[in-house]
C-alpha cells in the first residue's frame, strides 16, 4: 500500500516543472466533537496563502490570501470503518481583495476504511453541489463535482498511535468536474505527505507538503501550488444530550 502512495506522489511531482508554479502555506483547523453515540460534528477552517511575489511572462502575481474555507459538517458512524456525512461549505476566493468570489457548496460523502497491519487505509467519496458566484451577472450558476481520496496513516512508534507519538499521513485526491462550467473533467489532483504528533490532550499537530495541481483554462494549462500545510486536529468529545440535560437542571 505504501508503494501506491509513493507512486501517486511521484506522478504528481514528476510534471511539476511545467506551467505556473507558486509557493505558500495552508493553515488548517479541524475540530471534531460528539453529538451522540453514533453522530459527530466537525468544523473545518482553512486559508490558502501565496507567500511570494512572482512575475511570469511579464504578468505579476502578488503574494496574497488565495482562498478562505469554512466547513461545518455532521457525521453518522455505522461502524469504526464506515461513516457518511453531509455539509454546507462557504468558500471565498481572493478574500481580502475587491474582486473576491464566493461559493456556496453542499456535499455528501462516504468514508470506507480498512487496516493492513499498522497501516490504515481510507477511501473517501464526495459528491458536491456547487453555486459559484459570477461577478459579472451577480448570479450563482450550478455545477457538480466528484472527488475521490485514497489515504494512508501509519504510526511511527509501535503498532498503534498512542499519546506523545509520531505518525505518517499521506493521501492523493482526484477531482472530477461533472456538470456546469469547467476547464476539464479531470480538473485537479492534490497529493500530500506529512508527519504528525499526537499530543493527546491538545489533539494532533501535523506538518506536511501539499501539491495542488489544477487545470487553469480550456487549453489545459496547469497551475501548481506548493504548500506547507500546518494542521491542528482536535477531538473534544462531549454529548449534546448531556449538555441539554444540564441546562434543564439549571433552569429548574
Amino acid at each position: 500500500m505504501k508503494f501506491i502512495t509513493y507512486l501517486f506522489l511521484f506522478l504528481s511531482i514528476s510534471v511539476h516543472a511545467q506551467n505556473l508554479s507558486f509557493y505558500g502555506v495552508l493553515p488548517v483547523l479541524s475540530q471534531t466533537g460528539r453529538i451522540s453515540e453514533r453522530m459527530d460534528y466537525n468544523i473545518f477552517i482553512s486559508s490558502t496563502f501565496n507567500t511570494f511575489d512572482r512575475t511570469i511572462k511579464e504578468v505579476k502575481y502578488p503574494s496574497q490570501d488565495l482562498q478562505f474555507y469554512f466547513q461545518p459538517s455532521v457525521i453518522y458512524k455505522f461502524t469504526p470503518n464506515l461513516n457518511v456525512s453531509a455539509s454546507y461549505t462557504f468558500q471565498r476566493g481572493n478574500p481580502i481583495n475587491d474582486d473576491f468570489t464566493n461559493e456556496n457548496r453542499l456535499w455528501e460523502q462516504c468514508i470506507i476504511a480498512r487496516n493492513f497491519g499498522k497501516i490504515r487505509m481510507t477511501n473517501r467519496f464526495r459528491f458536491e453541489e456547487r453555486f459559484i458566484q459570477d461577478r459579472e451577472t451577480n448570479s450563482y450558476p450550478f455545477s457538480t463535482r466528484l472527488r475521490y481520496q485514497v489515504g494512508f496513516t501509519m504510526p511511527l512508534q509501535g503498532k498503534t498511535l498512542d499519546a506523545k507519538e509520531f505518525y505518517l499521513n499521506t493521501y492523493n485526491e482526484f477531482y472530477f468536474s461533472l456538470t456546469g462550467a469547467k476547464n476539464a473533467t479531470f480538473s485537479s489532483d492534490w497529493a500530500y505527505a506529512g508527519i504528525g504528533y499526537n499530543t493527546a490532550k491538545m489533539g494532533r499537530v501535523e506538518v506536511g507538503y501539499l501539491l495542488q495541481v489544477s487545470v487553469r483554462n480550456e487549453e489545459k494549462d496547469l497551475q501548481y501550488l506548493n504548500l506547507m500545510q500546518v494542521s491542528w486536529i482536535t477531538n473534544f468529545n462531549f454529548s449534546v444530550k448531556k449538555m441539554l440535560a444540564g441546562n434543564k437542571r439549571l433552569q429548574k
